[in-house]
């Protein structure tokens, strides 16, 4: 018999662009999706609802509608409308949030998560009733750390800075640089902002070969999106000064999908440069293993015209025990401090990747150097208690316990 939805625990969670559809499809059967080498912040949500004998409400802006209804779970993939330009897609931000928190609300939700991704947060100051708690789990940086922001964007994050001080119950944060910007813009005003990180399975790491530095070629592993702001046409000019310079030896690999794929496989073949710099496309979680297992090091160059906050390829370069090369855009402020495995270089500048990646290749002293300092600070991440789902689950039982 279906229960009421007053009788019990309601959380709703509005999960950004994923395709969560699928996801809880490979979790029925009690499988990770085979897409991710991360445990997905889905699978957790799913996770916990069932640890804390809550309803499970999930929605997701992925392209590909779709739903699954249960007695305990309403999964659906609800895309947003399409943005031909600026103001549409302001529109979007402001319609979309307002119509998860609506549908939130029918469903009689206790609790609504919603990641940055799903729209701007402030329509919620007027739109959500006082019973429902409001939790913004934060993946990305909020505002530009290298570029003034417009008048339009200073208005729009003074209006969700005053959501976070009068509307959120509690903040989840995926790094310091997101916790740092939360408390500037709030002046510290907000409620408590707790930190989780990204989990992933030890099993899949443990089958990950230690990388051999004399075997060629020197493999460069790049994992993302194929979008320009992640830096795939810099690594498409790092390639091709590498070959100038004659360092055939060195190949840099990019796997993942996106906008700009066709493009960047174009302009790879009207350079001629294939052979040393292959492009994979989307990759499997064993595709995706298989690629690390090859590796001596990742690259993750994206630009300062995007906010990164987490770069979850740093991260799994140096879980893998590969060095990873990037700048001040995706390492967060100290983590390079705490992990020695990272190589810095200046942002948006294709010399200084090609240099570190030239020293990586052939300094095997400066290279054992750096592999040997990736697992510093790194077990939080192997850490369930740690994790998105933990973090949420303390959030919503302490709020339930003390209001």
């Amino acid at each position: 018999m279906k229960e009421k939805h007053s009788t019990r625990l309601c959380i709703a969670y509005a999960a950004g662009p994923g395709d969560i559809v699928k996801t809880f499809s490979y979790w029925q059967k009690g499988n990770d999706d085979p897409h991710q080498v991360s445990t997905t912040y889905s699978a957790m949500f799913f996770d916990a609802c069932r640890s804390l004998n809550a309803r499970g409400i999930a929605i997701s802006s992925c392209p590909r509608k779709d739903r699954i209804v249960t007695d305990r779970f309403h999964i659906e993939n609800l895309p947003k409308n399409p943005q031909e330009n600026a103001i549409a897609f302001h529109k979007e931000q402001v319609s979309y949030v307002l119509r998860v928190a609506d549908f939130a609300k029918k469903q009689g939700a206790d609790f609504l998560i919603l990641s940055e991704a799903t729209g701007y947060f402030f329509p919620l100051l007027w739109a959500i009733p006082s019973r429902m708690k409001l939790i913004p789990t934060l993946h990305c940086n909020l505002k530009s750390r290298f570029r003034p922001l417009s008048a339009a964007q200073k208005l729009i994050q003074f209006m969700n800075a005053m959501f976070f001080i009068r509307k959120a119950s509690a903040i989840m944060s995926v790094s310091p640089s997101v916790t740092e910007q939360i408390e500037g813009m709030t002046y510290a005003m907000a409620s408590p902002v707790h930190r989780f990180y990204q989990l992933y399975r030890r099993k899949y790491f443990e089958c990950i070969n230690p990388p051999i530095h004399h075997n060629k070629p020197f493999n460069i592993l790049f994992v993302g999106r194929m979008e320009t702001d992640k830096g795939i046409f810099d690594l498409l000019q790092i390639a091709r000064d590498l070959r100038e310079k004659g360092h055939t030896d060195i190949v840099i690999n990019l796997c993942g999908g996106g906008s700009e794929e066709t493009g960047l496989r174009m302009a790879a073949s009207a350079y001629g440069i294939e052979e040393t710099f292959r492009i994979h496309g989307f990759c499997r979680q064993d595709e995706m293993l298989e690629h690390i297992n090859n590796s001596h090091a990742f690259i993750v160059p994206t630009r300062t015209t995007f906010e990164e906050g987490y770069n979850k390829a740093l991260v799994e370069g140096l879980l893998s025990g590969r060095p990873v090369i990037t700048s001040i855009v995706c390492a967060y402020p100290h983590l390079e401090e705490l992990n020695s495995g990272i190589i810095l270089v200046p942002p948006d500048e294709t010399e200084g990747y090609r240099q570190a990646i030239e020293r990586l290749a052939y300094d095997s002293a400066f290279y054992a150097e750096k592999q040997n300092g990736t697992q510093r600070g790194m077990e939080p991440f192997f850490d369930p208690a740690c994790s998105w789902q933990a973090v949420l689950e303390r959030i919503i039982t302490n709020i339930r316990k003390h209001g």
